[in-house]
């Protein structure tokens, strides 16, 4: 048996697995940081890396399209050494033998892996399969999607979280007649508190969205391949044109299932992002150690892929600083981009730091003890500036404080 090989012996070789934010973001950041050895970039998708955020928005209001969302060029990638392999998918992981096995029946050896395969959207099986149900994860969902936003199209959204409700609100802007069918009482209820909440459903409502609340999808009408109406549980038969499943994601790991590679929704990782000898992850897919938080978490932000992939570039070449970072995500809806920045419980009192529900701009700070614990926020501006260098600050402190 060899020795493992050092992953900055310029002669080792890096692995990664998922070509998105996080898996490319790695590559390029190695790149930086001065790492010589090879590094194997594989994905399922046969598209270069491109940013996902804009699905919801730009792309589906067909003012965004692949050329635009795009995170590094063929050139940039060349230039940086990194070797592709897309549009060909992952089925097995061997850690004994260090290799992953690729659909085609070929094995890549790594001395350094990198699971970075982010998650995939949920269906729901009464809808699933019909010609007309849509879910929104990759380009081409959201290119055969917004063939289906004519004006006058009565479009379901099942479920009203952050995509769901961004697309409620391009598909407004289109001319869509949108509905919006949710278990809960108020959308984006995991996320925000109920009068930020309350407020956010105003904002739909005053833009003619339909919302059928505390209620869900219990069956369909169909009409050969196309789902011609939902049935809700609260009696309600609505009949629609388009259905989108929005409904949350599951981590990509059944490639991992017999690999030994803990799963618990996700990859679990310690504090580096450490899953197993000589294997890491990052971005959606990883379950993490947070040592600021003292808690196991998985993060689906576009933020967490960024800073998740440079600082697991800096681990890989030989830093040893925890991944603590502060948990952020961000909406555009209509004329307004709500920022979340922290950990806000839901059933926290938050106090006005700046403005007011009412107005344009406003800043809502949640407190522990006196201690900062997060901040939602509509605009930008010095008391928000403020409030997130504080935030850093305490999540850095707290993080040392639990390492010692």
């Amino acid at each position: 048996m060899t020795e493992p090989r050092d992953a900055t012996d310029p002669g080792a070789r890096v692995v990664i697995v998922g070509a998105s934010a996080a898996g490319s973001g790695v590559a390029l950041n190695l790149r930086r940081m001065g790492y010589e050895g090879a590094i194997t970039l594989i994905g399922e998708e046969a598209e270069l890396p491109y940013d996902r955020p804009p699905l919801s928005k730009g792309v589906l209001l067909g003012t965004a399209g692949l050329d635009s969302l795009g995170l590094a060029s063929h050139e940039e990638l060349s230039t940086a050494q990194v070797e592709l392999r897309l549009g060909v998918r992952a089925v097995a992981l061997d850690t004994t033998a260090k290799e992953v096995r690729l659909e085609t029946g070929e094995s890549v050896g790594y001395d350094t892996l990198v699971i970075a395969t982010g998650a995939t959207p949920r269906r729901i099986p009464s809808l699933a399969g019909s010609a007309n149900v849509h879910v929104l994860r990759t380009i081409a969902d959201a290119e055969a999607f917004e063939r289906s936003l004519v004006p006058g199209t009565r479009l379901a959204i099942v479920g009203s979280g952050l995509i769901g409700l961004e697309v409620a609100s391009t598909a407004t802007k289109r001319g869509v007649q949108v509905s919006v069918i949710e278990p809960a009482d108020l959308p984006m209820r995991e996320r925000l508190t109920p009068d930020v909440a309350r407020w956010l459903l105003d904002q739909h409502v005053a833009h003619g969205v339909r919302f059928h609340l505390g209620t869900q999808v219990e069956g369909v009408v169909s009409d050969g391949d196309r789902v011609t109406a939902l049935c809700l549980a609260d009696g309600t038969e609505l009949e629609v044109d388009v259905v989108l499943m929005s409904v949350g994601a599951a981590p990509n790991v059944a490639w991992l299932e017999s690999s030994g590679i803990e799963l618990d929704n996700g990859v679990v990782t310690d504090h580096r992002q450490r899953a197993a000898d000589d294997v890491y992850a990052v971005g959606d897919v990883a379950r993490f150690v947070h040592t600021s938080l003292d808690r196991v978490m998985r993060m689906e932000t576009r933020s967490n892929a960024i800073e998740g992939a440079v600082h697991l570039a800096r681990t890989i070449a030989g830093e040893e600083a925890p991944y603590a970072p502060v948990p952020f995500f961000w909406t555009d809806q209509y004329d307004f981009k709500i920022q979340s920045f922290g950990m806000v419980d839901p059933t926290a009192d938050l106090v006005f730091e700046d403005g007011s529900l009412e107005g344009s701009k406003w800043v809502l700070a949640a407190y522990d003890d006196g201690e900062l614990r997060g901040v939602i926020a509509r605009g930008h501006g010095p008391v928000l500036a403020r409030l997130r260098r504080q935030l850093a600050q305490n999540y850095q402190r707290n993080a040392e404080r639990v390492l010692d």
